[in-house]
């Protein structure tokens, strides 16, 4: 088989430990880290607890039933259900580990110390640093984004703070897991010891929001929820909103688009002043947005390199363009379920994209 036709992680095996009683936000984290090296090669075997997988039944569902979350974070892996609360489920996870490169497992789990002595390099996923004490916090991804300060980010000052949609925490964590993976992977194809790898939600989730830290030394105050104040704002247009970004870079750019004289006052000549003067700013520029299509506002701002973004609900957005362009949604055959379009990585390699399998059924 030559090159262009081996897939990047062909040679390595994963075994993915879901235990028991742990977070959904610790599951779907990991699931996502095991989807990404079984979609680019690896065989990734998944243990299930007796029933399985508990996100198996977690929202959205598909038109039978089926979790469609569970389709998109399992894909191109194979099962096996084990109960590791017992001798036997351990001794056959034992013999799994002697083959494995790599144990991807979350904490707590009842077999972390035996993982952790395991001929496999030990990936772990956890909801806090080992230098905080947990054992009474409760875990969820929502806690999650309050203790990283997103949740004094999101929405508008004068409501309740909203949560960022879908999981973006778990998949941010998860993307980190898979770093480490690919990292101790990358040692042990090179005759290296591999050292152990642990990430954090709650660590994650501060790098995300590093406006916060990083705002804070600056100014002595963390940014938060500013409205109608805030530099950036999403503005109506014809056919729906779209979001007002620019750097301080691409301000000159911004203003000859506009097209507006106003805009030439001293008020608005650098960011400082035109933080000061945010209101009227956006009194000079909402006409011209409101005036033009998503698309027509899209082009325009692309000739100039002003990068504003369209706001695109689910259903428009896989029909975006770029979306398109680059293959973002495959078409999987599953046996039982018929066609599934779900999203595929967004890397290639050789030229090629990588087309995920069907994710397992229950085990029995």
């Amino acid at each position: 088989m030559s090159v262009t036709d081996t897939s990047p992680l062909a040679r390595f095996t994963v075994v993915e430990v879901n235990d028991r009683d742990v977070p959904q936000c610790l599951r779907i984290a990991t699931s996502l880290a095991g989807k990404i090296a079984a979609d680019l090669g690896a065989d990734v075997l998944k243990i299930e607890p007796p029933g399985g997988d508990p996100i198996r039944h977690a929202p959205p569902s598909l038109p039978h039933g089926e979790s469609a979350l569970f389709q998109f974070l399992n894909t191109s892996k194979r099962s096996l259900m084990l109960d590791l609360a017992g001798n036997a489920g351990r001794a056959a996870l034992g013999k799994l580990l002697d083959k494995a490169d790599v144990v991807l497992f979350e904490e707590p789990a009842s077999i972390a110390d035996f993982v952790r002595t395991s001929r496999a390099t030990p990936v772990e996923i956890a909801a806090f640093p080992l230098e905080m004490d947990a054992k009474a916090r409760p875990v969820s991804e929502f806690t999650i984004q309050a203790l990283g300060g997103l949740l004094h980010m999101v929405g508008e000052p004068e409501r309740k703070p909203l949560k960022l949609g879908g999981h973006q925490a778990c998949y941010a964590a998860g993307l980190t897991a898979f770093t480490g993976l690919a990292t101790a992977l990358a040692a042990r194809d090179a005759g290296r010891k591999a050292p152990a790898v642990r990430v954090s939600l709650a660590e994650v989730m501060q790098w995300v929001n590093w406006k916060a830290a990083s705002g804070a030394d600056a100014s002595g105050v963390s940014p938060g929820r500013e409205g109608k104040q805030s530099e950036f704002q999403i503005v109506p247009c014809r056919d729906g909103h779209v979001a007002v970004v620019y750097t301080a870079t691409q301000w000159p750019a911004m203003r000859n688009l506009i097209g507006d004289l106003r805009l030439d006052d001293a008020k608005f000549t650098n960011r400082a002043s035109r933080r000061r003067s945010v209101a009227e700013l956006y009194e000079i520029i909402a006409p011209w947005f409101a005036a033009k299509t998503r698309r027509e506002i899209q082009t325009l701002a692309q000739a100039k390199g002003v990068p504003f973004g369209p706001i695109f609900s689910p259903a428009e957005l896989i029909e975006t363009e770029q979306y398109v362009a680059r293959g973002f949604l495959a078409e999987v055959a599953h046996p039982r379920l018929g066609t599934l379009r779900l999203p595929q990585l967004p890397v290639q390699w050789n030229g090629r994209s990588f087309a995920p399998r069907p994710a397992p059924e229950l085990p029995t």
